[in-house]
C-alpha cells in the first residue's frame, strides 16, 4: 500500500504490481485505495529504457473515469514521477 500527500490531503493506493523483465516494465494494477473515488481501474505503468548508469522512464496511466465530468488524473503525476525514481534506484542497485 502507497501513501502519499496530493494536494495537502494523505491519499492511499494499493496495488498488485506486475513485472515483465523483457520490456522492462512495471504496471501498478490499483485495487483499493482513495483514487477509486473518481475512477473505476487506475493503472500506473512504467517502462524502463537503460541509459547510462540509469534508466529513462516511459509512464502513463491507464484508467477509467467513473463518469464524464471526472478530470484526467493530472495530480496523481507527481506521484507518478516519484515513483519512477524509486524504480531507477531499484533495477540500478540490481544489475
Amino acid at each position: 500500500m502507497t501513501k502519499s500527500k496530493l494536494d495537502g490531503n494523505d491519499e492511499t493506493f494499493k496495488e498488485r504490481v506486475e513485472f515483465d523483465d523483457e520490456t522492462k516494465t512495471v504496471r501498478l494494477v490499483g485495487l483499493e485505495g482513495d483514487v477509486f473515488k473518481y475512477y473505476k481501474s487506475f493503472t500506473p505503468v512504467y517502462q524502463l529504457i537503460p541509459k547510462g548508469e540509469g534508466s529513462l522512464v516511459k509512464s502513463s496511466i491507464e484508467y477509467e473515469k467513473l463518469s464524464e465530468d471526472v478530470p484526467a488524473p493530472d495530480k496523481y503525476l507527481v506521484m507518478a514521477i516519484n515513483m519512477a525514481r524509486d524504480i531507477d534506484e531499484h533495477l540500478s542497485k540490481a544489475d
